[in-house]
């Protein structure tokens, strides 16, 4: 990418997008365009960064703006996360993101300047579906979201799916990256961390396995792949490190007062330790819930990716991690 060149980041205020604009802009990026829906942080991300180029944009119902804003683009960073409110089952979000996902590539066939797309998916979509406890390791190459159940990996699927069935037939270079859970400090007052979803307003979880990636580290992976014509239409995941759930949330109490944990979590989760849950689920083995989530709790699944050397992480310690977020929550309570 050259530092003039038009550069598109859909769902630039997201939790993912804003580090990247910040990213592309600390690189000398001068013509950076963004997606928006919610005005308020629009207004806050371009305070920090008066240099991007926001716009307004419902990628779901304003294809004319969309072609506008891909007019003489030739680099997109597909971040958005768009829904409509009014999805109740797994065909609804599926309609949903195949609808954007042909907005977008509709826009992009038409502008014919686009020359690659780095496309945010989901470790969703990888080792999800699969009963077969005897399978314990997972890379790139699995294809496994078919669990109706499992509504948000086969939603990204048959996103991911769209878009590279456009690209490949319009010829347009490509990389989908799949995060594993993404956690870590937000750049602007507000994020999307998975430590709220896991924590907040009480409820039991199952510990196990957690594996993570800092945001910084993600915003930082899409920018180097885009860079990358050795990975071009490859998927390539997304992954730090790895803990446990007790593991967070004995973080979480020994960096915070009862006080703050109240404030941003209220009654944190309560973890349901191992050996308790084995008991639990010694009854259960042929259910699809043991057989996906068995290896998960004894800690023993090896998700990793086949391109170690496309991305170098900065951020693989999860205490470090976790509390470069708790900070920034506190911070952004002020």
């Amino acid at each position: 990418m050259k530092k003039t060149d038009k550069i598109v980041i859909l769902g630039i205020t997201g939790y993912m997008g804003a580090w990247l604009a910040k990213d592309l802009t600390a690189a000398g990026y001068q013509n950076i365009y963004g997606s928006y829906t919610n005005s308020k942080k629009a207004t806050v991300l371009k305070s920090t960064l008066p240099n991007l180029n926001l716009v307004d944009i419902n990628v779901l119902t304003d294809t004319e703006k969309l072609n506008a804003l891909m007019f003489n683009t030739k680099w997109i960073f597909n971040n958005t996360a768009a829904f409509t409110g009014q999805e109740k089952d797994t065909t609804d979000f599926i309609v949903t993101k195949t609808l954007m996902a042909n907005n977008v590539m509709q826009a992009i066939k038409q502008a014919k300047t686009i020359e690659k797309i780095v496309h945010l998916g989901s470790v969703g979509t990888i080792g999800s579906g699969h009963l077969n406890p005897q399978v314990t390791e997972y890379d790139e190459s699995d294809y496994s979201a078919i669990d109706p159940d499992n509504i948000w990996g086969v939603m990204k699927l048959a996103e991911e799916r769209t878009i590279t069935q456009w690209c490949q037939n319009l010829n347009i270079n490509y990389v989908i990256v799949h995060p594993t859970n993404v956690i870590g400090p937000s750049f602007l007052p507000w994020n999307h961390d998975m430590i709220p979803a896991y924590l907040k307003d009480g409820g039991f979880l199952i510990d196990s396995q957690m594996d993570s990636v800092d945001v910084r580290d993600i915003a930082n992976l899409e920018l180097t792949l885009m860079n990358d014509t050795q990975v071009n239409n490859l998927r390539i995941l997304g992954k730090g490190f790895s803990m446990m759930y007790s593991q967070l949330v004995n973080i979480v109490s020994e960096h915070l007062t009862d006080q703050q944990i109240q404030i941003l979590f209220g009654n944190m989760t309560h973890i349901i330790d191992q050996k308790t849950a084995l008991n639990i689920l010694q009854n259960t083995k042929d259910s699809n819930f043991y057989k996906e989530n068995i290896n998960k709790i004894n800690n023993t699944l090896n998700i990793h990716t086949k391109y170690p050397k496309a991305y170098k992480y900065q951020y693989t310690d999860a205490k470090e991690t976790v509390v470069a977020a708790l900070d920034k929550m506190l911070q952004d309570l002020n």
